[in-house]
């Protein structure tokens, strides 16, 4: 019953009634004669989003507490904090000059029907005074607008960085103050002595997984969470805003799409599997829970999960990267921004300046970041940063924006959470795969041919090809993991053994690596190797090493010095 509640289709299914509810709240409240279906179940919905985000803050400072502790007391901290820097930065560049590319060839502004632009004129008009102005503002976001809200996003990102108290800071869930003592106490622990600092790393690691438990057990309620978000969020958006707001929304949705294929392709890439729907399989969880709950944080055990768990990626680098990347990276929001500005330069007919266009794209880069740890109005707001050195009006149309949120910010969020689990896979490591300090083989099973490879009285494989092979690692410097079985997933590795005999061809997409020794059977002799993948770096010094083995007689001299040590042995 277990594996069905967190089946991948009855995960989609349950969004899709989701949002039938939503669409048709009124039948449905008749049927049950109450006056919102919708309300009436929002409560549960918002109690389980509510669960998730109690884990966030625990989650953040064990993870990359622990994890910069760790960093701090490795020699290779350094390289990994620079592709950190590289990667993210350039991460938030190209969705910027994306989001941009997008505003300016769509043309979300331009174009727009007579019918189109009188209602937007209305909706701009309303934000200006009248009582029906105000019960949209609060309808739509639960609080009056404050003009001077959208002045703040960058000075509050800036000012609220260092927590003057870091118990307040947990206690109003300030998510940049506590990524802030987290990296500090992270690096604190780097500090202290080797004893103190194992004992503490494994004090937060162990909380960290304890976490990670209470949120694995609440996905088994996934499915009836998913029903009554979705349905509040369908619920809320008036068909009218809709549609005059289509062109830009369809816009935004395609440049979300292009930039999920592009993403897509990279973690395909770097995890190494075959299938890139598989690839799509292991990360449904956070996808469906990123449009659902529209909460990046709410994301993050099930993102760890997935990358350290189901795909084997380092567990320290992850465990570091996403928080910071899920706080920092804000890719949905900065692509949101540059189009929404490109949205109301063409609504006002400006012509724009290459300075201009300059200050958007610095802009949308900081408005992105600024809104670390914010939600709602307050991300909406902080659009004002690009706006107002355009001279642009941010309340007038701060409205039609509010109006559109709850269709656009699943989107967002799913975008944000996306490309940082992207950002990761190109920052973290495998832990078995090429590029790493181990060398993977995986041993096909239900192999008997002794001396070269067979089981001793344990159970563990042993035999002149297992010896060939730590002799392999030990030259190429490497950690040897053997796995024994077929490729599982299409995961690649270094090579796969198991007494291989050399034929004309070899399997697809592998290739035979240099014969390291010959067998006979029915007078046939038959030469043993390795399989490899081509064009790799690792499959070139194999070979090299095999043959540098033969031209040894590796084996020959080791059974020879063998065997005169236990002749001195029993003198």
């Amino acid at each position: 019953m277990t594996r069905i509640l967190k089946h991948p289709l009855v995960i989609l299914i349950s969004v899709v009634i989701g949002v039938l509810v939503g669409l048709y709240d009124a039948p449905i409240s008749a049927v049950f004669s109450v006056r919102s279906f919708v309300q009436l179940i929002s409560m549960p919905g918002q109690v389980f989003l509510f669960y998730l985000q109690m884990t966030v803050i625990p989650i953040i400072i064990t993870a990359i507490s622990s994890s910069i502790g760790k960093l701090m007391r490795n020699k290779t901290s350094l390289g990994l904090i620079k592709r950190m820097v590289i990667v993210f930065l350039a991460g938030i560049v190209l969705t910027a000059l994306a989001g941009m590319a997008v505003g300016i060839l769509g043309r979300p502004g331009a174009g727009l029907g007579e019918d189109t632009r009188s209602l937007l004129t209305n909706l701009i008009s309303s934000q200006t005074g009248g009582e029906d102005s105000k019960i949209l503002e609060v309808t739509l976001s639960g609080a009056p607008v404050v003009a001077s809200a959208a002045k703040t996003g960058l000075e509050t990102f800036l000012t609220s960085l260092i927590p003057s108290n870091i118990f307040s800071a947990l206690a109003i869930g300030s998510t940049m103050a506590v990524v802030f003592f987290s990296i500090v106490f992270g690096i604190a622990i780097g500090f202290v002595n080797d004893q103190s600092a194992d004992m503490l790393i494994k004090f937060l690691s162990a909380i960290f997984e304890t976490f990670q438990k209470l949120v694995s057990a609440s996905l088994y309620l996934l499915p009836f969470g998913l029903i009554c978000l979705m349905a509040g969020q369908i619920a809320q958006v008036g068909i009218l805003v809709f549609m005059a707001m289509s062109k830009f929304i369809i816009l935004y949705c395609v440049g979300t799409a292009v930039l999920f294929i592009i993403t897509t392709v990279i973690i395909w890439v770097r995890s190494g599997i075959a299938n890139p729907f598989k690839v799509l399989s292991l990360l449904f969880e956070p996808i469906m829970l990123a449009f659902a709950t529209r909460n990046s944080m709410a994301t993050l055990p099930s993102s760890i999960t997935c990358l350290d768990d189901k795909m084997s990626f380092d567990k320290t680098t992850v465990n570091l990267t996403l928080p910071l990347g899920m706080t920092l990276g804000r890719f949905g929001n900065v692509f949101y921004f540059a189009v929404a500005v490109f949205f109301v330069v063409q609504i006002y007919g400006i012509e724009l300046t290459a300075a201009q266009y300059a200050t958007i794209f610095i802009g949308v880069i900081f408005a992105g970041t600024a809104t670390a740890g914010a939600s709602g109005i307050v991300t909406l707001s902080v659009i004002s940063i690009v706006l107002s050195p355009l001279n642009l009006p941010v309340e007038a149309v701060l409205v039609i924006f509010m109006a559109i949120d709850p269709i656009i910010d699943p989107f967002r969020t799913f975008l944000l959470v996306y490309e940082n689990i992207g950002a990761t896979t190109m920052i973290a490591g495998k832990k078995n795969s090429f590029g790493t300090d181990t060398l993977s083989v995986i041993i096909r099973k239900n192999t008997d041919r002794r001396p070269v490879l067979y089981h001793d009285a344990e159970g563990n494989l042993t035999g002149i090809e297992i010896g060939l092979l730590r002799e392999i690692a030990r030259r190429l410097d490497k950690k040897l993991f053997i796995q024994e079985g077929a490729p599982l997933d299409g995961v690649k590795t270094n090579i796969i053994g198991g007494c291989v005999i050399k034929t004309e061809k070899s399997p697809p997409g592998l290739i035979f690596s240099q014969s390291y020794g010959i067998i006979k059977e029915q007078n046939v002799k038959m030469e043993l190797c390795l399989l490899l993948t081509p064009f790799s770096v690792n499959s070139v010094k194999i070979n090299g090493i095999i043959k540098k083995i033969n031209a040894e007689h590796f084996f020959r001299n080791r059974n020879r010095q063998s065997r005169n040590a236990t002749a001195s042995g029993q003198r």
